[in-house]
């Protein structure tokens, strides 16, 4: 199967989508395609691909490599035990327990079950390189700048665009970790968030290197030390699961072991990136989304993390000051929109049975609103639903202008709409039903008078296209589609390289794999709930 659409981002009456690594653009006009961008990585990934077949299962499996500017993929030929190191393939406890003749018990057995295919997992994937796979994809208000991240070598693209769907990048920068969310700040400022749970900022623009460092570094990036903390903002009264204390900990023994040698907080490690980057701020759990907000004519960072949070932070230059948190969440935070029409308001969703409206300023929820129990006319027999795109649009009816909110599901074949009426409530709920699992959605409002709606969608083993365009329209309050636009995109559907369906599944359904585990194991609390470590961690931020 082909490797379906999983990002959009409309702007003004041209469609960016990206699937894979490849960035293509479509005039919402005519549904024509306009051009596309790929990734250097993705005609390496199809060479290593086709040496890949070849190699019987049975065989060890090639080694690993990273994809780098200008490096060849290099995939040894099966049977060369030097082709796996160790520490990519290691030898599990049932391994050693054969070798040393002891039967093991039952739950040794179950163990190393487990781990057998963890390694044959791990020996799969180091086959084939990592596939270029377009993670994030938004553009400046202006539309000037289109902005995407290739989540395998962590790079954030820019890209100029002509106005008329033409891209030509013009500055990739490596980050330190995978950013899970990027946007553009009022300032300029590229705002990205990564899994480790940090949040940087970044020029659009990179300044461009001195002659001194034009020798040694990309001509699109210019050397510059990180800016870091000199404690972590977190302490032990304000994690509550074991896997983050953990991480606190490496934290702190880190920061000691520097004190140790002489190193200043602020100084440029060896493998620091070489442009400029400067830390706003952090949570010690993995970040999942992100949004900005404005009140009073002051910036806020709002940010939403695996462990039920939304946090409100002022943004530069004073984003370690914590304004407040948004707490109700019981499961995992995937998704939040702040309306255009209510910058007031802020709407998340993740892993809980329903979606929450707040007053971001005041951490006051206002509202809630069902998921699950809209999923189940879809799929009677969903138990659990993880919201994985939540984005706005404001109708202009005959009655004024009209907000709306629409969410979809992983794994679920449609989109939920509800109204955000005047009292900040989720009203009139409506199901658009699609011929398959919805990956991501966009709306456009070039068409003041008829707002359009596109999905992305993975059409697995059904006969559906990936690419579906809808006009938008109410009936009795509700959201409903109207007419079909069809997007013209055989040649590019052609030209796609072909994906199983289980690596579709390892590459884009990931909104799930963020629920914790209910069996007591590495993520359970260990002390205090959400208020209490929120207001302990809110002791520790010096306010103005």
């Amino acid at each position: 199967m082909k490797i379906p659409y999983n990002r959009l981002h409309a702007k003004g009456d041209v469609l960016f989508a990206a699937r894979g690594g490849s960035i293509h653009s479509f005039s919402l006009l005519d549904g024509k395609h306009i051009s596309t961008w790929q990734h250097p990585d993705a005609t390496k990934v199809a060479a290593a691909s086709d040496d890949a077949r070849d190699v019987d299962e049975s065989e060890p499996p090639a080694k690993r490599q990273k994809m780098g500017d200008g490096k060849d993929l290099k995939v040894p030929p099966a049977g060369d035990a030097d082709a796996t190191p160790a520490a990519e393939t290691p030898a599990t406890d049932g391994d050693a327990a054969q070798n040393e003749g002891d039967s093991g018990s039952k739950a040794n057995d179950k163990k190393n079950k487990k781990k057998n295919k963890s390694d044959r997992e791990r020996q799969q994937l180091g086959r084939v390189p990592d596939r270029p796979v377009i993670t994030e994809l938004t553009s400046t208000a202006d539309g000037r700048h289109v902005l995407a991240v290739s989540g395998h070598d962590k790079i954030i693209w820019v890209f100029e665009h002509d106005g008329q769907g033409g891209l030509k990048a013009i500055s990739q920068r490596t980050m330190p970790k995978r950013p899970s969310a990027v946007t553009v700040g009022p300032d300029s400022q590229i705002i990205s968030a990564d899994k480790f749970g940090d949040v940087y900022a970044l020029p659009l623009i990179p300044k461009p290197p001195s002659p001194s460092s034009a020798a040694r570094s990309p001509p699109t990036t210019s050397p510059a030390a990180v800016s870091q903390p000199a404690a972590p903002a977190a302490n032990t009264l304000t994690v509550h699961s074991k896997r983050n204390l953990e991480a606190l900990q490496n934290q702190q023994r880190q920061l000691e072991l520097r004190r140790e040698r002489g190193l200043a907080a602020a100084e440029q490690p060896k493998d620091a990136p070489g442009f400029e980057l400067t830390l706003l701020l952090g949570h010690v759990s993995m970040l999942t989304a992100l949004a900005l907000g404005e009140s009073g004519g002051r910036a806020y960072v709002l940010t939403g993390d695996r462990d039920e949070h939304v946090r409100v932070s002022r943004y530069a230059p004073q984003a370690h000051v914590i304004e407040g948190f948004c707490l109700g969440h019981r499961e995992f935070v995937a998704a939040m929109v702040v309306p255009a029409s209510r910058r007031d308001v802020l709407v998340s969703g993740g892993g809980d049975e329903e979606l929450f409206v707040w007053d971001w300023k005041a951490g006051e929820q206002l509202s809630r609103a069902s998921v699950l129990s809209l999923a189940q006319k879809v799929a009677p027999q969903t138990t659990k639903v993880a919201v994985s795109g939540l984005t706005s649009l404001v109708y202009p009816s005959q009655e004024g202008p009209l907000t709306y909110i629409l969410a979809i599901c992983e794994g679920v074949p449609a989109i939920f709409t509800w109204q955000l009426t005047d009292d900040n409530a989720l009203h009139h709920p409506s199901i658009i039903q699609l011929p398959a699992n919805a990956m991501h959605l966009s709306v456009s409002l070039a068409d003041e008078a008829r707002p359009r709606l596109v999905v992305a969608m993975d059409p697995a083993q059904t006969s559906a296209k990936s690419l579906h365009g809808y006009s938008l329209t109410t009936d009795n309050s509700r959201l409903i589609t109207d007419t079909e636009t069809p997007f013209h995109d055989e040649e590019v559907e052609a030209n796609e390289g072909d994906a199983s369906e289980d690596e579709v599944r390892r590459l884009l359904y990931t909104v799930e794999h963020l629920r914790k585990k209910s069996d007591g194991g590495e993520d359970e609390p260990t002390n205090g709930d959400a208020a209490a470590e929120a207001e302990a961690e809110m002791a520790q931020v010096a306010e103005e």
